[in-house]
């Protein structure tokens, strides 16, 4: 039965990343230019291109197969450096027909292509005139892979204020509120370089409701976050002791940097966004929808519903947990089926000073599985990011099953230090599926009773 529920769950994590695959949403967009008559969006309608993100290979392609056709000078492809040949999409191997230029850089810690992407992005705005059209392609992941901090900061302070905001344990939309603050190009600004060019965004969305100021930070829309507000977060995310955040909050109250553009702004009247696919799209409204009818006819599993992903990924295990031992409690009595529940979205994971290597969906899986060891049930969970990455690790997350021999102590000790990987490495947990070509947060599946 297990490794009947093992396969189930990874059919399942497949359709997800099927339905989150660039050429596919891309494709049916600009399809829809010609189909609804909207013109804007026609292929032929565009004369610059961007794409940035984790799913940048695979929408680039795409825009071009669908007639696309913009000159070198006028595109720009930023990708991650790992986007390499497992995803298909490896630009050191695949055909290049359009010949627009490629930037591999990281994530998700920014590097020195980081940098240099973020200059050659602002440069190929700043290029465009009133006669363009800029198409943006954006996806999860472009917040580091395309930096471009604002004075006094450097590429270095940015590194490390990076690095902190991702062990802070805020969540997203937090984050990205200081990442708007910081930089030269996010919070709009990229839209204000390439005023008064027009610019349509297809975005392949990462974050929970779809809130275009936290995709890639917002570079091509205002932000919502008065700067008041932002400065707060500065203390709150245990970021004002820094040197170097002391001295840029110094050129913002001086008026030497300049703080991002709110969403009333001017220059966002010539900005439209079309989000193409997100993980509550394809989890929620699309993955959970079809599979009901099969569920109930083909498969002896009783669908129950669980929350969306949020918060610390160990607090949500155990809640999780709870209510999976009381829908498999309740199911036994009535149906006498087993249960499966499918959720998305993306928790955090507030980091210690001194900690190891792993990622929230991992610490997601092992949390649930301690919580589930006074269950006398059969039990499966399955926790992984969309894009076949969690954390800055090889895996996309982890598979356990009450069958799995775990040492408890040493687990409860990976937990509190946050070194999840080498344990799951161990007891063979880990679930490695490759770089996805798309970025859709994270998918949870489990069954049990």
């Amino acid at each position: 039965m297990l490794a009947d529920w093992r396969q189930i769950a990874i059919n399942l994590y497949d359709q997800v990343v099927a339905a989150g695959q660039p050429d596919q949403v891309v494709r049916q967009a600009l399809a829809a230019g010609h189909r609804e008559a909207k013109p804007e969006i026609r292929p032929e309608s565009f004369s610059a291109i961007l794409a940035v993100g984790k799913a940048a290979l695979g929408m680039a392609q795409a825009a071009y197969d669908e007639g696309v056709r913009v000159a070198p000078n006028k595109a720009l492809i930023i990708a991650p450096a790992h986007a390499g040949s497992d995803d298909g999409n490896d630009p050191e191997t695949a055909p290049n027909q359009h010949l627009w230029p490629v930037i591999l850089s990281s994530h998700p810690v920014p590097d020195e292509q980081s940098l240099a992407a973020g200059l050659k992005a602002a440069a190929l705005c700043q290029s465009l005139t009133a006669d363009d059209h800029l198409l943006v392609l954006l996806s999860g992941g472009a917040s580091a892979l395309m930096v471009n901090p604002n004075p006094p900061l450097t590429l270095a302070d940015k590194v490390l204020l990076n690095e902190r905001l991702l062990a802070s344990g805020g969540d997203i939309h937090q984050i990205n509120a200081i990442r708007r603050l910081v930089s030269k190009i996010k919070g709009g600004r990229l839209a204000a370089m390439a005023h008064p060019a027009q610019i349509t965004q297809f975005i392949i969305s990462d974050v929970e409701d779809d809130e275009l100021a936290s995709i890639g930070s917002g570079i091509m829309v205002g932000d919502p976050v008065p700067l008041s507000d932002s400065m707060d977060l500065i203390k709150t995310l245990g970021l004002a002791d820094y040197p170097f955040m002391k001295a840029f909050i110094g050129h913002l109250e001086n008026c030497q940097a300049k703080p991002p553009l709110p969403p009333d702004h001017a220059v966002f009247d010539h900005v439209k966004s079309h989000i193409l696919a997100s993980n509550r799209q394809v989890v929620h409204t699309g993955l959970i929808s079809a599979i009901k009818p099969n569920i109930a006819t083909a498969l002896p599993l009783d669908i129950i519903a669980l929350p969306r992903l949020a918060g610390e990924a160990s607090h949500m295990a155990s809640h999780l947990a709870t209510l999976i031992k009381s829908s498999a409690s309740s199911s036994a009595g009535s149906s006498g089926r087993p249960v499966i529940g499918i959720t998305g979205g993306e928790t955090v994971v507030t980091l210690s000073s001194d900690h190891g290597l792993g990622g929230r969906s991992q610490e997601l899986a092992l949390a649930f599985a301690l919580a589930m060891q006074d269950a006398d049930i059969p039990w499966l969970i399955l926790a992984a990011g969309t894009d076949g990455r969690d954390g800055p690790t090889d895996a996309a997350g982890a598979i356990l099953d009450s069958q799995m021999e775990l040492d408890v102590s040493a687990a409860q000790k990976a937990l509190l230090r946050h070194d999840v990987w080498n344990l799951l490495n161990q007891c063979g947990g880990l679930f490695r599926p490759g770089s996805s070509g798309t970025n859709l947060a994270d998918l949870v599946v489990i069954m049990a009773g």
